[in-house]
This record gives structure tokens, sequence and C-alpha cells, in this order.
């Protein structure tokens, strides 16, 4: 063979590729368009559209993918070139016109259509390649190589912006690129199990990549899923996606908060003049007008300051190199028994602290390189979220419902980004960054309760079935409700101690 390659490091390298198609370029498309002109309500509204798409496709791109027959592979190869595609745009717009504005809108709802099946594509393909043995540490590698691969994105970004300003579209050209490594070694990963990658047990006689041959699927029936109700009616699962949707609603807009204050574009600045903090409103000045903050092009086109470009690189890698250091220590540490409810809290507590951080910067006018710091905090969210993945796969195994599940709770999170990122982004213009924070916070307290009440420690529960757990549940119910009408014979005193027994007998 030409170029031969193992199957985990041809996973390895599509994570890779991914990881320059995520939120990396998000930071420069949005300071572009706030430097030539566009208001920070606007710039929130083609994330709100493109959370709108998110919403109405993640648990269709999810269920699609669970039903799919066809190979899951091709659906990541399409999706990872319209992204890269949809990242051309940049280059058609030059103001904030209305032609501009369906441009970019048009051409980002797009975008998230592709963007709705990466993620349970490529959990399905780990699945079906690796099996649930091997699924937490695959993706704990996932993981770590994805964040390297944003660490590069960034430093790439950042050189080509600082070589090439004030074109800093130019970055854009980045995502074509790795979308066409991810379409190569994603066809380097085998096919695999194709039930494994929707979250059934594989029968014993049929083989994971890593252990032999794999038997033909096609001549068998696949097993039945468990219903859409018990699912998502799983009160587990329910307090998940509860904590889940309160700390999106904290996280809405506290990125271009930061980002804009870094770039010195938008309607606020770090570097403004402030009210007494006694009216506990403490709002900045505008200064689209100041030349200290913005450079120009001959046709008095403003873009952000060049010295921005590093600040920002430095902040997004700060966060990256975090996030690797947090995964691989959750990963050694669940791997060996700890379990995963600490790490679930913590991850849902970090947020609020680095909101209080920047709260802090903002408030003490503590410069850009203490605001640069509080990304180390927001490092360690996203290094502990990686827990969700586990907890939800240790839930839902069994169940034929897994990556329905993820798309479900995708769907949940589009809604309250979409809502809140509006609603917040509406303070933010007319009330200024702090106020904006401060509800940010008041809603960040919530996900760290209802998690340490309602969501239960998973581990070990990846080897139970989902659905002789939901039967089990509805066996006992029915023994509780045969006791209260004063059924008392043997075989109800059997069915006690052993409803499998019950189940047969019935």
């Amino acid at each position: 063979m030409l170029f031969a390659i193992s199957t985990v490091n041809a996973f390895l390298w599509t994570a890779f590729s991914l990881a320059e198609l995520g939120d990396g370029n998000q930071m420069f498309l949005d300071m572009y368009l706030l430097a030539i002109g566009w208001t920070e309500t606007a710039v929130i509204m083609s994330g709100i559209l493109r959370g709108v798409v998110d919403l109405l496709l993640k648990s269709v791109a999810g269920d699609i993918i669970d039903k799919t027959t066809r190979d899951r592979r091709n659906f990541l190869g399409v999706s990872a070139l319209v992204v890269a595609a949809s990242c051309l745009l940049v280059f058609f717009v030059n103001g904030n016109d209305i032609e501009d504005k369906i441009l970019v809108y048009s051409v980002r709802s797009i975008e998230s259509v592709a963007l709705a099946f990466i993620g349970p594509v490529f959990n399905a393909i780990a699945l079906s390649a690796f099996g649930p043995e091997m699924f937490d540490s695959i993706m704990v590698k996932k993981e770590l190589v994805s964040h390297l691969g944003e660490v590069v994105s960034r430093v790439l970004s950042a050189a080509i912006s600082w070589i090439y300003y004030p074109n800093i579209e130019l970055v854009f050209i980045l995502p074509a690129i790795f979308a066409a490594s991810a379409t190569f070694f994603v066809r380097k990963i085998p096919k695999g199990n194709h039930l494994l990658g929707r979250g059934f047990h594989a029968e014993k006689d049929i083989k994971t990549v890593d252990s032999g041959d794999i038997k033909d699927e096609k001549s068998k029936a696949p097993p039945e899923a468990a219903s859409y109700f018990e699912v998502f009616t799983d009160k587990r699962i329910i307090a998940i996606i509860a904590a889940d949707v309160f700390h999106v609603i904290s996280e809405a807009n506290v990125g271009l908060i930061f980002n804009e204050t870094l770039a010195d574009v938008g309607s606020y600045s770090s570097n403004s003049s402030y009210y007494d903090g006694g009216n506990n409103a403490r709002m900045l000045q505008s200064y689209y007008s100041e030349g200290e903050f913005y450079e120009e092009e001959s046709a008095n086109e403003a873009v952000m300051s060049r010295e921005a470009i590093p600040l920002l690189a430095t902040a997004g890698t700060a966060a990256q190199l975090v996030m690797i250091l947090g995964t691989w220590v959750v990963g050694y540490l669940t791997s060996r028994g700890v379990g995963r409810k600490p790490f679930y809290l913590l991850h849902l507590c970090a947020h609020p602290v680095r909101v209080i951080l920047i709260m802090l910067c903002l408030y003490t006018n503590a410069g850009k390189g203490w605001l640069v710091s509080t990304e180390f905090i927001g490092g360690l969210t996203g290094a502990l979220g990686i827990v969700n993945v586990f907890m939800r796969a240790d839930i839902c195994f069994g169940s034929g419902r897994l990556n329905v599940v993820d798309g479900f709770q995708a769907t949940i999170r589009g809604i309250a980004a979409t809502s809140s990122q509006y609603l917040l982004g509406i303070v933010l213009e007319k009330k200024g960054p702090m106020s904006a924070l401060t509800i940010s916070l008041v809603v960040g307290i919530l996900p760290p309760i209802i998690g340490a009440i309602f969501v239960p420690e998973t581990l070990g529960m990846r080897e139970k079935d989902f659905k002789a757990e939901k039967e089990e549940e509805r066996i006992l119910k029915s023994i509780s409700t045969d006791s209260e009408e004063g059924f008392q014979d043997d075989h109800f005193i059997e069915a006690r101690t052993s409803p499998v027994k019950y189940v047969e007998m019935k």
C-alpha cells in the first residue's frame, strides 16, 4: 500500500484536522465584521441563525446517523468540505450593507447544517471502530489532538493575520486545507461494527477492528432500540440537559465580550473611561473614532488593532494548553476508577469563576494581560467537559439511541444559546459588558446546583443495558402495584428477588 497508517493514527489525524474547522476562526470573523462597521447585535445575529439551524437539525442529524446503513465516513467528509467552503464567504463581505448581511446569514446557516452532523458522526465512528471498552480512552486521545489542532490553528491564524495585516481574512484559507486533510484520513479508518456505532451492545461473535475480523451484519436483523419516550424522559438525561442549558445561557456572549475587549473593537473598550462604580453600572464610552485603537487602510476602512492579534492568539493558545493538560488528567484518573461526577461538577463551577475574574478585570481596568490570564480558567471548563461524553455513553449504552440523545442535547443547547445570545446581546449593546456579565454570573450558579443534586455518578453503568434497565423498572413498578392490591403468592415473592425470572414467567 502506498500510504499505510494505523486505525488509531488515522482517527487522531482526522480529529486534528477537524479541530481546524471549529470556533478558532470564528473569533477572527467576529472581529472582522465588527471592524468593518457591524454592530454587536448584527454579529450576534449571525451566531443566532447558526444556532437556529443547529436546534432544528441536531436531533435529526443524530437520528439519521443512528439509523443510516450508509458509510458514516462519507457524512463526515462532506460536512468538513462544506464548512471549509463556507469560511471563504469572508472574501465577499466588504461592509455592513443588507447584501453583506444576507450573504453572511445565508452561508452561515448552510455551514450549520454541515456542523450538525460532525459531532454525532465522529462519535459513531469512534464507537464502531473501537467499541465501548476503548471508547473513553480513544475519546481522551481525540480531545488531546483536537486541542493541539486548535493551538496550531490559532498560531497559524495569528501568524497569517500579522504578516498580511490588514488583510486578516486570509486566515480563512486554512480551513480548506484541513478539510481536505480530514476527508483523506477519515477513509483510513475502517467502517467497524455498524451496530456498535449506534450504541448497541455487540454480539459476542462480532469483533472490533482491533481484535480481528468483523462479520457481515446485513444478514442479521438489527436489535430493537429503546423508545424515544424512555430515553428522553430518563431522569438522568433530563438532569444533564437541564444543567447544560443553564451552562450555555451563562456562556452567552462572554467570549464576544472577551475578544472585543482584547481586539479594541465594538461599542465598548477596556480602555474607555468608566462612571463611578457606586452606580453599579460602570459603563464604558464608545470610541470608534479614536485613531489610537485602529489602523486605517487607504480607503479609510477600519480594521482591528494589529497589536490585538498576538493577544487573541495567546489567549486562545493558553486555553487550549490547559485543555490538553486537563483532558489528559481526566482521562488518566477516570481510567483508574475515579468517578465522573467530581470532574463534572468542577466543569460546571469553572465558568462562573471565569466570569467573576473577567468582571474584576473590567471593573479595576486591570489591563489586557490579566484579562488574557482568565483563559486558563476557560480552558479548565473545556478540559473537564469531556466527562459529559463519558456520562452520556454510560447512561445510554444499550439503548440504540446514543447519537440521537447527543443530537437532542445539542438541539436544546441551540435553543438556549439562540435565545440567550439575542437577549444578552441587547443588554450588551444598551447597558454594556458589566450588566451582561452580571446576568451570566447569576445564571451560571444554577448548573452546579442541578448537577450536585440530580445528576448521579455514572461510573460502571455502561456494562448495563438501557432497555433491560427500563424493563426492570417497569416490572418492579408492576410488582409494587400488585402488592398494593394484595397479590401475595409464590410467583410474587420470587419476582421480588428475581425480576428477570418474573419476565420469563409472564
